[in-house]
């Protein structure tokens, strides 16, 4: 777990308190990182540097005292700033450290103009300022209270509207035992999550597949109107770009896989209709030259998955165009995606990789959606 220490510098002291937190950490066996002699520059632009720095890091660990550091002119924020931006937006653990006279001057004396003065330009103008800098700026008159940047209330305010909740902290006050404490108390919470890591990571995973297939499956009902599909091209081309390919794999040794070959995407996708005694070819995306079939020609894969009642999906191999077909039945519809096949096959090893390539598909995200297009329109209705 990495920890990021940033500090807006200039308060007497605060430099103390960050080295006895860095060394703290560090010795906690952490990985404290710290701009003056932690970073590596990975880039020409520093702040760029550090705000990739935030990014690899777990937490922030912030120190507020009475100056506002470095301003981005044409960011109108600090570097500081900037990074805890990055880190906010970005749901780091925030942990935020205010000197206590910097904190006492805020809420007693600044907090309240603020509010004050910004009540009453929202009242006049009907909208808040459009620089929330120039505006603070200017309720507390651009003057320095008990030595405090005027930027440090604009970054306090800031941050409380997000939510960021502060901690005290004061010259000459040990703040490393309250930050152990904390990281400890942050382990323990964690550990119940280490408990239950590969259920957490199969969630995630399902969370992803689940969200696009649920996008897509939006997109495909949005194709039908009045129990008809309304564009046919665009119907195949949504279900043909689900189905990607694979590698398959054969176990030379214990420790090492070799590639027997691959499944490549789909490059087309025929969709067939039942009419009268033919099969029609209906529509097709991608490369395809489709013909229509009489109901009694048993040879072709299209009519052999139609007059399956039992509506089970068919897998069928081309040698000479190197192609496998995948079908399926929905209704009086066959669809029939076309999938390469990469690497040198023969009868034999087409054979030995059949019942793999088969249950590789049916598992497969694609799969999913010809599951659902079979259920949308009546495939598992037997007809």
């Amino acid at each position: 777990m990495d920890f990021h220490q940033l500090a807006i510098n200039g308060l007497l002291g605060t430099p103390s308190i960050r080295n006895s937190a860095f060394e703290e950490i560090k010795r906690m066996g952490h990985e404290p990182i710290r701009f003056e002699d932690s970073m590596r520059y990975i880039h020409e632009d520093s702040i760029q540097t550090c705000l990739e720095y935030v990014s690899k890091s777990d937490i922030f660990l912030l120190f507020i005292a009475n100056k506002g550091g470095t301003i981005v002119v044409d960011e109108r924020k600090s570097v500081t700033h900037l990074e805890f931006l990055r880190a906010y937006y970005e749901k780091k653990r925030l942990i935020v450290y205010v000197y206590d006279q910097v904190l006492d001057t805020y809420f007693q004396q600044v907090r309240y103009q603020i509010l004050k003065a910004l009540k009453a330009f929202i009242h006049e103008h009907g909208k808040e300022p459009d620089s929330m800098f120039d505006f603070i700026n200017e309720c507390v008159n651009g003057q320095l209270l008990n030595d405090i940047d005027p930027y440090v209330w604009y970054f306090l305010y800031d941050a409380e509207q997000k939510g960021v909740y502060f901690e005290r902290c004061s010259i000459g006050t040990e703040v490393v035992s309250n930050i152990a404490a904390y990281l400890s108390s942050l382990f323990k919470e964690s550990l119940q999550y280490l408990n239950i890591r590969p259920e957490i990571e199969q969630s995630l995973e399902y969370v992803n597949v689940y969200g696009d297939y649920y996008e897509k499956s939006l997109e495909l009902v949005s194709l039908f109107h009045k129990g008809q599909i309304t564009n046919w091209r665009s119907f195949l081309a949504i279900l043909r770009s689900q189905m990607c390919g694979f590698n398959i794999l054969t176990t030379r040794t214990k420790y090492q896989q070799e590639s027997a070959g691959a499944i490549m995407d789909s490059n087309a996708l025929t969709v067939y209709e039942r009419i009268s005694d033919q099969m029609i070819c209906k529509e097709y995306d991608g490369i395809a030259t489709p013909d229509n079939f009489s109901l009694d020609d048993l040879t072709s894969y299209v009519v052999q998955t139609y007059h399956d009642h039992e509506n089970n999906e068919k897998l069928y191999y081309s040698l000479e165009k190197k192609t496998c077909y995948f079908l399926f039945k929905a209704g009086p519809y066959v669809f029939c995606f076309h999938l390469p096949l990469l690497g040198g096959w023969d009868p034999y090893k087409l054979q030995t990789f059949q019942d793999y390539i088969f249950n590789a598909i049916l598992e497969s995200k694609g799969y999913t959606y010809c599951s659902y297009i079979k259920k949308l329109i009546g495939g598992l209705i037997n007809e």
